[in-house]
C-alpha cells in the first residue's frame, strides 16, 4: 500500500511540474505580447510625430507644374528662363536645359505662335 501512495504522490508531483511549466511559458508568452505591443505602439507614436512635425515645422514647401505658353514675337528661352524660373533651379541655364528637353527641342531657336510647355513652382497644392 505504501508504494501505491508512493506513486499517487510522484504522479501529483509530476502534474505540479507540469503545470508550472505550463504557467511558465503562458507568462512568458504574455510578456512578450505585451513587449511587442508596447513596441509597436512607440514606433506608431513615434511615426505619428515624426510626420506631425514635419508638416508643421512652416517650412515654404513647393510643388512643381506644367504649363503651356504661347510663344510671342522677340521671346527666347531666356526670357522664359527669366519668367518662370524661380529659385528651385541653380541657373537659368538648367532652366532652358529642362525647357529643351521637355519639348524635345535640338536648338534654341523660337518661333512666335509656337506652344511651349514649360515647368513652375508654386506653394500652392492645386
Amino acid at each position: 500500500m505504501d508504494e501505491r501512495v508512493y506513486e499517487a504522490f510522484l504522479n501529483s508531483e509530476y502534474r505540479k511540474q507540469k503545470n508550472k511549466m505550463k504557467r511558465l511559458r503562458h507568462f512568458r508568452r504574455q510578456c512578450f505580447l505585451v513587449l511587442l505591443t508596447v513596441l509597436l505602439i512607440l514606433f506608431l507614436t513615434v511615426s505619428y510625430h515624426a510626420i506631425l512635425s514635419k508638416a508643421t515645422t512652416g517650412e515654404n514647401v513647393s510643388y512643381k507644374y506644367y504649363t503651356s505658353i504661347e510663344i510671342a514675337y522677340g521671346e527666347s528661352l531666356w526670357s522664359i528662363a527669366d519668367k518662370y524660373a524661380g529659385e528651385e533651379y541653380a541657373s537659368a541655364e538648367d532652366y532652358v536645359h529642362e525647357v529643351m528637353k521637355i519639348n524635345h527641342l535640338q536648338e534654341e531657336v523660337l518661333i512666335a505662335g509656337q506652344y511651349l510647355v514649360v515647368p513652375y513652382y508654386s506653394t500652392e497644392f492645386k
